[in-house]
């Protein structure tokens, strides 16, 4: 009798564990799938903030002192397209080609297979964008995951 005991309490013993091993792997995996989302916020901050600056130079100076060194209109970031590797199409102005390559080279360098989509829609001082960062979540499903967020 109590050779059965022990058996069913190895029994449970066993089931407990592979249970607890499996609530891990789970574990790991929503722990890498949350810090690609993290790093992808920090993206998007990251291109808000070079958007703000390369719009600076239009907010807040009178329009004839704009046009008087050639500045127009803000330049439109959505303009710019990723073809792999590089971005394509940027504005000649300011920093927008440096800066949207640079950016484009640490989403491609910190997330797999990190793509963007950037809309933009006509606003009274600029432009208000929506980003999409979509990257491939292999941890989890092999399912591309995204972020979406506005900049103003």
């Amino acid at each position: 009798m109590s050779l059965i005991e022990v058996m069913v309490a190895v029994l449970v013993l066993a089931v407990g564990l592979l249970g607890l091993a499996s609530l891990q792997a789970r574990t790991l995996v929503w722990s890498d799938s949350s810090h690609y989302r993290s790093i992808a916020a920090d993206l998007a901050a990251d291109l808000a903030d070079r958007i703000r600056a390369n719009r600076m130079p239009y907010i807040g100076v009178d329009e004839a002192a704009n046009l008087a060194v050639g500045l127009t209109a803000a330049p439109d970031f959505a303009t710019c397209v990723q073809s792999g590797a590089s971005v394509t199409g940027c504005p000649a102005t300011f920093q927008v080609a440096a800066d949207m390559t640079e950016w484009n080279a640490n989403l491609r360098n910190l997330l797999p297979n990190g793509r963007f989509g950037l809309v933009s829609v006509a606003a009274s001082q600029g432009f208000r964008y929506t980003l999409t960062i979509t990257w491939l979540d292999d941890r989890g499903a092999g399912a591309d995951e995204s972020y979406v967020t506005v900049i103003e």
